[in-house]
């Protein structure tokens, strides 16, 4: 995916290619050589600068529009159907409130990306702080999520397609998965974040913002018609949990909620590819304050005028119109370019194993290497998602599964162990050094937070998946 310069490349490659790329900081390829001339001319305090793929080129406004064409869109569209089991009290509590540990353990990834800028990813990390063992099991488990993300969002892309139009050859899913899969070749050849940035981002942004808007005005609209019938909004909801909620359909809704603000596994790749990594920090604060106020407003009108009718794709529960079509239109364009971002990190590791020689490099031999990577894991996809085709609890399965990892387990076990190595002490002077609310907060996220959602939500995702696949027919249908 990124690496802080092309003397860092980041330990996502497998094995001794590794130790060969960073031993010998310009080697790209047997024949040829990056001169030093060529690599850069500006450092910053936190890594290098060069006008090569995966180099630090990014403003962090620039960071704050990849965060949020990755993490914004497919979170709202499936939340409002989360808060039918939480109701209105735990919904207004935990989304604001997860928005800010969302944002929290970017301040604590900043904090292990200053210790050591070498870091450029959870492995790296993992294996100065931890061990090597651990280190390959971070890999995997990143890779894991990486991989399962891209099958959601070919999911999704394929309810946003029905939503654009689903009559005649659209109104197969199957035939829809396929549509949504040729829509990611093109975009998947942007090779580093910067490119994704430059293009790909804001325009994504823009379309989730419209998006947004389109589908509170067409709720309002919905609500004023109903009005004549004497429907009041609200009227269908809970203050409270929904009736017959067990634990683990709780925590499951509760995954939903982590999973919305899931962007945690890129983070360290992200900083790599910051002109200055220091203002992440700045990065993650503005793309999640806008985050959760687009997921309160979203949650309060749809679920306030929907109820217990939510549906588990917002677009489904739109009447067919201009306004749907437009919408589902922008929501595809979106969720392609979320998929772009989430299977970047995988893409590069693929493409550092398969094809080491053309890693970063822009040739027409290195363009043919990436195209074969990234069109064979989207077939890959493909056929994942067409065996378990449902949304809203794919979305939980992987919020439980690998995003409560991901967004508070990495990151606190990281942060303390950073701060342990600084005082070069006890746990006790670690504790003191980094105050009380720090502490805590780590604590709560490792040691509570991190079992409770991985463990017990994950089977309530298994358990409705299998409900939903008893009835969905065999896989592969209409």
């Amino acid at each position: 995916m990124s690496s802080s310069s092309l003397s860092n490349m980041r330990e996502i490659q497998l094995g001794d290619y590794d130790t060969d790329i960073r031993s010998n900081p310009y080697v790209v390829n047997d024949e040829k050589r990056c001169d030093d001339d060529d690599a850069t001319k500006s450092m910053t305090d936190m890594g290098g600068s060069i006008e090569e793929f995966g180099t630090p080129r990014t403003p962090w406004y620039g960071t704050s529009f990849v965060l949020l064409a990755d993490v914004m869109g497919t979170g709202f569209l499936a939340l409002p159907f989360a808060v039918i089991t939480l109701g209105w009290t735990t919904s207004m509590i935990a989304i604001p409130l997860f928005a800010l540990f969302a944002a929290y353990s970017g301040f604590q990834l900043k904090a292990v990306k200053s210790f050591n800028p070498q870091f450029n990813s959870y492995s790296d990390a993992g294996r100065e702080l931890v061990g090597p063992l651990f280190s390959s099991f971070t890999k995997i488990c990143m890779l894991l999520n990486w991989s399962s993300l891209a099958i959601y969002y070919l999911v999704a892309a394929a309810d946003g397609i029905e939503a654009v139009y689903d009559k005649g050859f659209l109104s197969c899913n199957l035939n829809r998965t396929i549509i949504a899969a040729l829509l990611f070749v093109i975009p998947t050849q942007c090779r580093d974040f910067h490119t994704i940035s430059k293009y790909l981002s804001l325009p994504s942004t823009l379309a989730i913002i419209i998006t947004f808007l389109i589908i509170i005005v067409t709720l309002v609209e919905s609500l004023k018609e109903e009005d004549d019938t004497n429907n009041k909004f609200a009227e269908t909801t809970t203050i409270g949990l929904q009736p017959g909620t067990n634990i683990f359909g709780f925590l499951q809704s509760l995954s939903s909620i982590v999973f919305a603000f899931q962007g945690q596994s890129i983070f360290m790749e992200l900083m790599s590819e910051m002109k200055n990594p220091k203002e992440f920090s700045k990065s993650c604060n503005v793309a999640y304050i806008i985050m959760g106020v687009i997921y309160v407003t979203i949650v309060i009108v749809a679920y306030g005028v929907d109820g217990e009718n939510v549906t588990q794709f917002l677009l489904k529960g739109i009447s067919p119109g201009v306004a749907k079509t437009t919408a589902g239109v922008l929501v595809v364009f979106h969720i392609v370019v979320a998929y772009v971002i989430a299977i970047q990190p995988f893409h590069v590791f693929v493409h550092s194993a398969i094809f080491p020689e053309t890693l970063y490099v822009s040739s027409n031999k290195g363009r043919i290497h990436w195209l074969v990577i990234t069109v064979g894991y989207i077939i890959i996809a493909w056929v994942i998602a067409n065996i378990i085709p449902f949304f809203a609890d794919l979305q939980g399965l992987i919020g439980a599964l690998l995003g409560a990892p991901i967004v508070f387990g990495w990151p606190s076990l990281y942060y303390l162990l950073v701060n342990k190595k600084k005082t070069d002490g006890s746990w006790l002077e670690t504790f003191r050094s980094i105050g009380l609310i720090n502490t805590s907060i780590s604590l709560l996220f490792l040691c509570i937070f991190t079992p409770m959602f991985c463990i017990l939500g994950t089977w309530g995702g298994i358990s409705d998946i299998v409900n939903d696949f008893a009835t969905s027919g065999h896989p592969f249908h209409c």
